[in-house]
C-alpha cells in the first residue's frame, strides 16, 4: 500500500447543492461553511468509493433538482448520492454514512420555519431510513458553522467548527 504525499492529495470542494463521488484514494472531499446546510458522507470500504453531498434546503416541494445542484434538497439528495455511488461501484449495504451541520446559525428562533438546519437533518435521516441506510456518526445542531472533510483513503470524516480544530467523528 502506498501513501500519498501532501502534493498528491487532492482536495475536492463540495459546494452548496452539489455532490461529489470519487474512487481515487488520494482525494479529500470538503464541504466548507456548513451552517444550516447538512453534509452527508458515505464510504464503501470494500471498493473505496467515497461520496459527499452538501444539502441546502429540506424539501423540494415537487421541484426537480437541477443537474448542477443534485443535492440542493434533503428529500432528493440522499437518493442522488446513493445512485452516484452505486454507479461508481459502491454497494448500499456496505456504506458507512455520517452527517454534520444543521446548525441554527440565526440563533434559537422559536418558529420551525427558521429551523432549517433541524429540518434538513430530520429529512435526511428519514430518507436514509427509508433506503435502509444506517447513520454511524453525527455532528449536528448547535449554533456554529462547520467544515466537513471525508478522506477517501480511509473513509474517515473530520469536522471542524468555526474557530476550532478538526475532530474525527
Amino acid at each position: 500500500m502506498s501513501v500519498a504525499t501532501a502534493a498528491e492529495i487532492k482536495r475536492l470542494p463540495v459546494g452548496i447543492g452539489q455532490l461529489v463521488v470519487t474512487t481515487s484514494r488520494d482525494d479529500v472531499l470538503v464541504a466548507y461553511g456548513l451552517g444550516s446546510c447538512v453534509g452527508i458522507t458515505a464510504f464503501d470500504p470494500v471498493v473505496g468509493v467515497a461520496g459527499m453531498a452538501h444539502v441546502l434546503l429540506p424539501a423540494s416541494d415537487g421541484r426537480l433538482a437541477d443537474s448542477r445542484e443534485p443535492a440542493r434538497f434533503a428529500d432528493t439528495a440522499v437518493t442522488a448520492l446513493l445512485n452516484a455511488m452505486t454507479r461508481a461501484g459502491a454497494r448500499p449495504t456496505r456504506l458507512i454514512v455520517k452527517l454534520a451541520g444543521g446548525a441554527s446559525v440565526l440563533g434559537q428562533a422559536s418558529s420551525a420555519t427558521f429551523k432549517i438546519g433541524d429540518r434538513n437533518a430530520e429529512t435526511i435521516k428519514e430518507q436514509l431510513k427509508l433506503l435502509g441506510l444506517i447513520v454511524t456518526a453525527t455532528d449536528l445542531g448547535g449554533v456554529r458553522g462547520r467544515t466537513l472533510e471525508l478522506h477517501a483513503s480511509s473513509g474517515k470524516a473530520f469536522v471542524r467548527q468555526a474557530a476550532s480544530t478538526a475532530v474525527e467523528f
